[in-house]
């Protein structure tokens, strides 16, 4: 209970910043305006929303569709990216020093055919779980790195599989407002990639020629 108050607080002050700011803007010229003219304190605020994001339960999908809104495209998507890789390198600490001994405990017990699958196809299985729109990839990144992905090859992966489909959110933004072609044509490629991914998924799951590691 205490947690659902602090986090609804921080929801709140969150809003209040923004709306003091006049960042709440319904006009997304005037947003874009406002924007250009604070640009740099804009950015900053952009990637420590990333860095935060997990403490008040903002999905990253959310947050690339706003670099999409609120930036030109190229500049949108590469603070997109800055903010994955802190992100996910705050998840891979916390991971590490926190609930790693623990979760691969839980795993070794209660799960070893999922255990074994992570540990075999380790970097693969992180890279499908980016792309798949449907996965949680916060959880995943957490599994990853609690079975000793390598950092170098977490982040990597991370990157790697992160770039197309943060091209593809940061697109959803600024078609809002554009097209029906426009619209459909990105709905059509993320129903396709989450259809493809998930077809992936089960492939890897059916297979038996992976052995349950100690």
């Amino acid at each position: 209970m205490k947690k659902k108050v602090l986090v609804v607080a921080i929801w709140i002050l969150l809003i209040y910043v923004l709306k003091q700011n006049h960042l709440l803007s319904p006009d997304l010229d005037r947003l874009k305006e406002l924007i250009s003219e604070n640009s740099n304190y804009a950015m900053l605020l952009f990637v420590a929303l990333w860095g935060v994001r997990l403490l008040i339960f903002i999905p990253g999908i959310t947050l690339m569709v706003l670099g999409g809104i609120c930036f030109e495209p190229l500049l949108g998507f590469l603070l997109s990216m800055a903010g994955i890789i802190l992100s996910e390198t705050l998840v891979y600490i916390f991971s590490k020093t926190f609930i790693g001994m623990k979760l691969n405990k839980f795993l070794k017990n209660k799960s070893p055919k999922l255990r074994a699958l992570l540990k075999t196809y380790n970097y693969k299985f992180l890279a499908l779980g980016i792309v798949c729109p449907i996965a949680s990839t916060d959880a995943i990144c957490f599994l990853s790195a609690s079975l000793g992905l390598k950092y170098t090859t977490y982040m990597l992966t991370i990157i790697v599989a992160n770039i197309p489909m943060t091209l593809l959110y940061g697109f959803i933004g600024p078609s809002l407002n554009g097209s029906l072609l426009g619209i459909t044509a990105v709905v059509m490629i993320f129903i396709i990639v989450t259809i493809m991914s998930v077809n992936a998924w089960n492939k890897l799951n059916k297979c038996d020629d992976f052995a349950v590691k100690e």
